[in-house]
Protein backbone atom coordinates (compact mmCIF):
# COMPACT_ATOMS: atom_id res chain seq x y z
CA UNK A 1 0.00 0.00 0.00
CA UNK A 2 1.33 3.44 -0.94
CA UNK A 3 2.35 5.68 1.93
CA UNK A 4 0.99 9.20 1.53
CA UNK A 5 2.14 12.31 3.40
CA UNK A 6 -0.05 15.42 3.25
CA UNK A 7 0.11 18.89 4.72
CA UNK A 8 -1.97 22.02 4.29
CA UNK A 9 -4.22 24.46 6.09
CA UNK A 10 -7.86 23.91 7.10
CA UNK A 11 -8.77 22.78 3.57
CA UNK A 12 -6.78 19.60 4.24
CA UNK A 13 -6.57 19.31 8.06
CA UNK A 14 -8.38 16.14 9.09
CA UNK A 15 -9.40 17.41 12.51
CA UNK A 16 -12.95 18.49 13.17
CA UNK A 17 -14.07 18.81 9.53
CA UNK A 18 -14.53 15.99 6.96
CA UNK A 19 -11.71 17.05 4.65
CA UNK A 20 -10.42 15.19 1.58
CA UNK A 21 -7.47 13.78 3.53
CA UNK A 22 -9.84 12.31 6.12
CA UNK A 23 -12.02 10.84 3.35
CA UNK A 24 -8.96 9.13 1.85
CA UNK A 25 -7.89 7.71 5.21
CA UNK A 26 -11.39 6.39 5.97
CA UNK A 27 -11.40 4.80 2.52
CA UNK A 28 -8.32 2.74 3.34
CA UNK A 29 -5.44 4.86 2.05
CA UNK A 30 -2.32 5.08 4.22
CA UNK A 31 -2.33 8.82 4.96
CA UNK A 32 -0.09 10.71 7.37
CA UNK A 33 -1.64 14.16 7.82
CA UNK A 34 0.55 16.90 9.30
CA UNK A 35 -1.80 19.73 8.29
CA UNK A 36 -3.10 22.32 10.72
CA UNK A 37 -6.05 24.74 10.94
CA UNK A 38 -5.28 28.20 9.51
CA UNK A 39 -1.51 27.63 9.52
CA UNK A 40 0.89 29.38 7.15
CA UNK A 41 2.97 28.01 4.30
CA UNK A 42 6.02 28.08 6.56
CA UNK A 43 4.55 25.64 9.07
CA UNK A 44 2.95 23.57 6.30
CA UNK A 45 6.37 23.11 4.69
CA UNK A 46 8.33 22.75 7.93
CA UNK A 47 6.13 19.83 8.97
CA UNK A 48 6.47 18.16 5.57
CA UNK A 49 10.24 18.55 5.62
CA UNK A 50 10.45 17.19 9.16
CA UNK A 51 8.57 14.05 8.09
CA UNK A 52 10.41 13.37 4.82
CA UNK A 53 13.72 13.50 6.70
CA UNK A 54 12.37 11.00 9.23
CA UNK A 55 10.81 8.37 6.96
CA UNK A 56 10.07 7.49 3.35
CA UNK A 57 6.78 8.02 1.53
CA UNK A 58 5.49 7.15 -1.92
CA UNK A 59 3.55 10.40 -2.33
CA UNK A 60 3.85 13.82 -0.73
CA UNK A 61 0.95 16.22 -1.26
CA UNK A 62 1.64 19.83 -0.32
CA UNK A 63 -1.45 22.06 -0.20
CA UNK A 64 -0.25 25.65 -0.15
CA UNK A 65 -2.29 28.35 1.56
CA UNK A 66 -2.45 32.13 1.20
CA UNK A 67 0.58 34.34 1.62
CA UNK A 68 0.62 36.73 4.57
CA UNK A 69 -0.31 34.29 7.32
CA UNK A 70 1.59 34.27 10.60
CA UNK A 71 2.17 31.39 13.02
CA UNK A 72 3.09 32.67 16.48
CA UNK A 73 4.90 30.39 18.92
CA UNK A 74 2.96 30.76 22.14
CA UNK A 75 4.50 31.90 25.41
CA UNK A 76 3.37 33.57 28.64
CA UNK A 77 3.58 37.04 27.09
CA UNK A 78 1.45 36.49 23.98
CA UNK A 79 -1.10 33.93 25.24
CA UNK A 80 -3.60 36.71 25.94
CA UNK A 81 -3.56 37.82 22.30
CA UNK A 82 -4.81 34.40 21.26
CA UNK A 83 -7.33 34.16 24.09
CA UNK A 84 -8.92 37.49 23.16
CA UNK A 85 -9.17 36.85 19.42
CA UNK A 86 -12.82 36.39 18.44
CA UNK A 87 -11.95 34.09 15.51
CA UNK A 88 -8.42 32.66 15.90
CA UNK A 89 -8.70 31.81 19.60
CA UNK A 90 -7.11 28.37 19.29
CA UNK A 91 -3.64 26.86 19.26
CA UNK A 92 -2.04 24.13 17.19
CA UNK A 93 1.07 22.24 18.33
CA UNK A 94 2.14 25.15 20.52
CA UNK A 95 1.47 27.78 17.84
CA UNK A 96 -1.23 30.39 17.42
CA UNK A 97 -2.27 30.39 13.76
CA UNK A 98 -3.15 34.07 13.96
CA UNK A 99 -3.54 34.33 10.19
CA UNK A 100 -4.82 37.70 8.97
CA UNK A 101 -6.37 38.70 12.30
CA UNK A 102 -6.23 42.46 12.83
CA UNK A 103 -8.02 42.67 16.18
CA UNK A 104 -4.79 43.38 18.05
CA UNK A 105 -2.52 46.39 17.69
CA UNK A 106 0.50 44.10 17.63
CA UNK A 107 -0.81 42.28 14.54
CA UNK A 108 -1.95 45.49 12.86
CA UNK A 109 1.48 47.01 13.35
CA UNK A 110 3.17 43.84 12.12
CA UNK A 111 1.14 43.79 8.91
CA UNK A 112 1.55 47.54 8.39
CA UNK A 113 5.23 47.96 9.24
CA UNK A 114 7.01 44.60 9.44
CA UNK A 115 5.51 42.08 7.01
CA UNK A 116 7.72 41.52 3.94
CA UNK A 117 5.79 39.97 1.02
CA UNK A 118 8.86 39.22 -1.10
CA UNK A 119 10.58 37.40 1.79
CA UNK A 120 7.40 35.43 2.47
CA UNK A 121 7.32 34.31 -1.15
CA UNK A 122 11.06 33.57 -1.25
CA UNK A 123 10.96 31.50 1.93
CA UNK A 124 8.03 29.49 0.55
CA UNK A 125 9.81 28.82 -2.76
CA UNK A 126 13.14 27.89 -1.15
CA UNK A 127 11.45 25.41 1.18
CA UNK A 128 9.53 23.96 -1.76
CA UNK A 129 12.79 23.57 -3.70
CA UNK A 130 14.32 21.75 -0.73
CA UNK A 131 11.26 19.53 -0.44
CA UNK A 132 11.39 18.81 -4.17
CA UNK A 133 15.08 17.91 -3.97
CA UNK A 134 14.52 15.59 -1.01
CA UNK A 135 11.59 13.87 -2.73
CA UNK A 136 13.67 13.38 -5.89
CA UNK A 137 16.41 11.72 -3.82
CA UNK A 138 13.95 9.21 -2.35
CA UNK A 139 11.95 8.66 -5.57
CA UNK A 140 8.90 10.16 -3.89
CA UNK A 141 6.21 11.72 -6.04
CA UNK A 142 5.64 15.32 -4.97
CA UNK A 143 2.35 17.05 -5.74
CA UNK A 144 2.11 20.79 -5.00
CA UNK A 145 -1.41 22.22 -5.05
CA UNK A 146 -2.57 25.78 -4.37
CA UNK A 147 -5.33 25.89 -1.80
CA UNK A 148 -6.19 29.48 -2.68
CA UNK A 149 -5.16 31.59 -5.69
CA UNK A 150 -1.59 32.87 -5.31
CA UNK A 151 0.22 35.63 -7.19
CA UNK A 152 3.83 34.61 -7.79
CA UNK A 153 6.40 37.28 -8.65
CA UNK A 154 9.62 35.31 -8.14
CA UNK A 155 10.61 33.45 -11.33
CA UNK A 156 12.08 30.57 -9.31
CA UNK A 157 8.54 29.27 -9.01
CA UNK A 158 8.95 28.01 -12.60
CA UNK A 159 11.34 25.35 -11.25
CA UNK A 160 8.51 23.80 -9.26
CA UNK A 161 5.67 21.63 -10.48
CA UNK A 162 2.92 24.07 -9.56
CA UNK A 163 -0.12 24.73 -11.70
CA UNK A 164 -0.32 28.41 -10.83
CA UNK A 165 -3.67 28.78 -12.60
CA UNK A 166 -5.37 26.19 -10.38
CA UNK A 167 -6.53 26.41 -6.78
CA UNK A 168 -8.77 24.15 -4.73
CA UNK A 169 -10.92 27.06 -3.59
CA UNK A 170 -11.55 28.33 -7.12
CA UNK A 171 -12.45 24.78 -8.17
CA UNK A 172 -14.88 24.71 -5.25
CA UNK A 173 -16.42 28.12 -6.04
CA UNK A 174 -17.03 27.05 -9.64
CA UNK A 175 -18.62 23.76 -8.65
CA UNK A 176 -22.21 22.80 -7.88
CA UNK A 177 -21.23 22.22 -4.25
CA UNK A 178 -20.58 25.90 -3.50
CA UNK A 179 -24.28 26.75 -3.31
CA UNK A 180 -24.37 24.91 0.05
CA UNK A 181 -21.29 26.63 1.46
CA UNK A 182 -21.20 27.31 5.22
CA UNK A 183 -20.31 31.02 5.66
CA UNK A 184 -20.33 30.98 9.48
CA UNK A 185 -17.30 32.55 11.22
CA UNK A 186 -15.89 33.68 7.86
CA UNK A 187 -15.34 30.05 6.93
CA UNK A 188 -13.51 29.33 3.64
CA UNK A 189 -13.12 25.56 4.05
CA UNK A 190 -15.06 23.65 1.34
CA UNK A 191 -18.05 21.60 2.49
CA UNK A 192 -18.04 17.83 2.90
CA UNK A 193 -19.65 17.07 -0.47
CA UNK A 194 -16.88 18.88 -2.32
CA UNK A 195 -14.27 17.26 -0.05
CA UNK A 196 -15.52 13.83 -1.14
CA UNK A 197 -15.42 14.94 -4.77
CA UNK A 198 -11.89 16.31 -4.33
CA UNK A 199 -10.69 13.14 -2.56
CA UNK A 200 -11.75 11.20 -5.65
CA UNK A 201 -9.95 13.75 -7.82
CA UNK A 202 -6.74 13.31 -5.80
CA UNK A 203 -7.01 9.52 -5.94
CA UNK A 204 -7.56 9.50 -9.69
CA UNK A 205 -5.20 12.25 -10.84
CA UNK A 206 -2.34 11.93 -8.35
CA UNK A 207 -2.44 8.56 -6.61
CA UNK A 208 -3.71 6.67 -9.69
CA UNK A 209 -5.76 4.36 -7.47
CA UNK A 210 -9.49 4.44 -6.69
CA UNK A 211 -10.33 2.15 -3.79
CA UNK A 212 -13.83 0.59 -3.70
CA UNK A 213 -14.56 2.22 -0.33
CA UNK A 214 -13.88 5.65 -1.84
CA UNK A 215 -16.24 5.01 -4.76
CA UNK A 216 -19.03 4.30 -2.27
CA UNK A 217 -18.87 7.83 -0.85
CA UNK A 218 -21.80 9.86 -2.14
CA UNK A 219 -20.99 13.40 -3.23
Amino acid sequence: MSKILVSGCGITFSGERPTWSKVLRISGYSVTDVSGPAISNHLILNQLLQKVYEENFDHVICQLTSFGKLDVELNRENQSLMNNDSLRNFSYNGYWPSSHSTEHKVKRDYEKYLYSPSLDEQDTIFKLLLLQSKCNESNTELHIIQGYPLVWKNKLVDRLGIDTKFSIYEMYKNSKFYMDHDYSNNNTVPNKHFQIYFAKHIAKEYLKEIKPALEKFYE
